[in-house]
């Protein structure tokens, strides 16, 4: 089957992209709610001119190389995993995106970070996040309590 996405570090021109991602209640209904129109282009600034250790990127669609979103690899709130984070506008959803970014990121991890193991965390009643981490193999570890709502702890399974 041919891939209907690809991943490329986030460049100038998914500033605008980066903006929606922040602003839109949708996208932000398990995230904290949609931030301020300018935090959020000042968020998007520094995310598309700083050197990361690890990867931030967009996900973009084979057909037409649209913006559809963002995944990355970062240093969990324990200070101790990587977790695996994204979010996907809403026109991009149900299509198999997220699945796909989410396993070519964990196959990153993995095979070319030697990763051990990687963590999601999303709110406990975001049903379509926790189906997409079921989707790709990770398992429930545990429930914490984080930003005042129940949180649901996925891990790899490798």
């Amino acid at each position: 089957m041919q891939s209907l996405i690809y991943l490329s570090h986030v460049q100038e021109q998914d500033t605008s992209g980066l903006v929606e991602l922040y602003t839109n209640p949708d996208v932000r209904a398990y995230l904290g709610g949609p931030v301020d129109r300018e935090v959020a282009v000042r968020r998007a600034q520094v995310e598309v001119s700083i050197e990361r250790e690890l990867p931030f990127w967009a996900i973009r669609t084979r057909q037409g190389e649209q913006f559809a979103g963002v995944i990355s690899l970062d240093t969990h709130h324990d200070g101790n995993d990587v977790e695996v984070s994204y979010a996907l506008l809403p026109e991009h959803c149900g299509m198999g995106y997220a699945t796909e970014a989410l396993t070519l990121a964990l196959q990153y991890a993995s095979d070319t970070l030697a990763l051990k193991r990687v963590i999601a965390e999303t709110q406990s009643k975001n049903d379509a996040s926790i189906r997409l981490l079921n989707r790709v193999g990770m398992k429930f570890e545990r429930e914490i309590m984080r930003f005042g709502e129940a949180q649901s702890i996925y891990v790899t399974d490798w």
